[in-house]
């Protein structure tokens, strides 16, 4: 009986170590969002998410890199990770909201729309710079209901002050 005790408590402690655990990559701390499943390469971590019906909502944290001197690394972000890689998506984003700070870093929101078989979907870009180092997480999805799990992982992602 106390061999079982002691398996079930054993399990128990791994089971809840495991659930919310935080994770790192690069500059960024952050907790993986429930039932996505994780791609990583060297240069970005990504989790996705389909569902049967084809909604889809994917989130990829980007290896910092070298800010450009003088130049805006939102645009410059906005056009390696959302123009060339996403179907049909904005130019430019329809909405930039900035001047705010995340972590002591410089914080920008950028947001535009892409189109997926034919629909309508959003991407939104945050995009961070400090003590030249800039780095960014892309959000795309396919629809609303994937705003709980961005909000969630958003409140949950923190930059590190060192690289």
């Amino acid at each position: 009986m106390k061999n079982i005790s002691l398996i079930i408590s054993v399990f128990l402690l791994s089971f809840f170590d495991a659930v919310g655990q935080t994770d790192s990559f690069d500059v960024f701390t952050f907790q993986a969002p429930k039932f996505f499943t994780k791609s990583a390469l060297p240069s970005r971590v990504q989790f996705n998410l389909t569902n049967s019906d084809t909604s889809f909502c994917n989130i990829t944290v980007y290896k910092s890199q070298v800010a450009n001197s003088g130049g805006s690394e939102m645009t410059r972000q906005w056009n390696e990770h959302v123009v060339k890689k996403l179907t049909k998506a904005d130019k430019k984003p329809q909405q930039v909201l900035s001047g705010k700070q995340w972590d002591g870093w410089a914080h920008t929101l950028a947001i535009g729309n892409f189109y997926q078989n034919k629909k309508k979907c959003v991407v939104m870009l945050n995009s961070f710079t400090k003590d030249k180092v800039a780095a960014c997480v892309v959000f795309v999805m396919s629809d609303k209901s994937f705003k709980e799990p961005v909000e969630s992982f958003s409140k949950q992602l923190h930059l590190n002050n060192n690289k």
